[in-house]
Parts: structure tokens; sequence; C-alpha cells
């Protein structure tokens, strides 16, 4: 009998206060035929995809998030547009930051060590560039947004391991284990 697996990611999900910013955003696109919004409850800045691992994998990668209870949280702001991987042929469209304390990047950092430590993953060989993708489609199209995103500040106060199912009307995220951030 073949052991269960999960497929995982730590994301830090998008406080309530950005929401309507978001929708905002996703109206003022300049899309076709093939762009998905993402829906509210879906939005989060990925700090580590884990991928597909075993219970075991599970059990470790859940420690590892936990023994970051009480990391620095702060407050980026969202600070525009960005087109992945270029406006001429994005698939992804998602809202950049301005984070002059690197929030996300210590964070980054912290549970990357941690869960390198542990075996659970290895980093990417890109570097980490944190967003909030709020549109995508299945083929590389052209894309551009009608109006400017207004600053607003991205509260973050709370880490997430997610549990993510696959499923054809699209992704189903589940809190695995979610800690509390200290403010800044």
């Amino acid at each position: 009998m073949e052991a269960e697996r999960a497929r995982l990611f730590v994301g830090l999900p998008a406080p309530v206060g950005v929401v309507d910013v978001v929708r905002g955003a996703q109206v003022s696109l300049l899309v076709g035929a093939g762009w998905r919004h993402t829906p509210v409850e879906r939005l989060h800045v990925t700090l580590a995809f884990i991928g597909e691992v075993s219970q075991g994998s599970l059990e470790t990668a859940r420690e590892s998030v936990v023994g970051l209870e009480g990391a620095q949280g702060g407050v980026p702001e969202l600070d525009g547009f960005l087109f992945l991987p270029a406006p001429s042929r994005a698939r992804v469209v998602a809202l950049g930051f301005h984070d002059p304390e690197q929030v996300f990047e210590g964070l980054y950092e912290e549970l990357m060590g941690r869960l390198e430590s542990a075996g659970v993953m290895k980093r990417e060989g890109r570097a980490f560039r944190p967003h909030l993708t709020i549109a995508r489609s299945r083929r590389p199209v052209e894309v551009g947004p009608m109006s400017d995103v207004p600053r607003s500040v991205f509260s973050v106060e709370s880490m997430c391991l997610y549990r993510s199912e696959l499923r054809r009307e699209g992704p189903v995220y589940t809190v695995v284990e979610r800690i509390a951030l200290s403010r800044s």
C-alpha cells in the first residue's frame, strides 16, 4: 500500500485590508480570454513551494514552520504590477512590494534555513521575489493595466503551511499549520 502524500507550500496569507485593492487591480487589467483571477481565499505570498512529500516530511515541514512562531512580521506595501515573465508574454500577473525593512527576505531566509537543515527541500536556483499573484493564463499573452495600484499596507502577521489539492476547478488550499508573527 502506497503511503499518503501531500503537496505543500508555505505562504503569508493576504490580510483583509488588501482585498479591495486586489479586486480593483484585477478589474483594471486589460486581459483577454484565458485569464483567471485569483480568488480572494487563495491570495498569499509564497515563501517556499515544497512540493509533494510523504507524511513524515509533512510533519517535519510543520515543525520547521512552528519553530518560527514569533519571528518578525512587518508592514511592506503593495507597489504596482508585475507581469511574469514579461509584459509581452505574461502568464502571471502579480503585485510587487516596497519592502525596505526586508520583511519577506528575512522570513524567507529563516524558513529556508530550517527546511533545508531538516532535509525537506532545497532552494530554487532563481532568486526569491516576493509577489502576490492576482491572475494567471495558460498561455503567454501581452497584458497591461488600465490604472496604477494604490499603495496599500500588506500587514504580515502570520505564516501558514498549506496543503494544496489540485482540482479541475482550481486548487484548494487547506491550512495545515498557522503561526503568529511578531509585529514590528
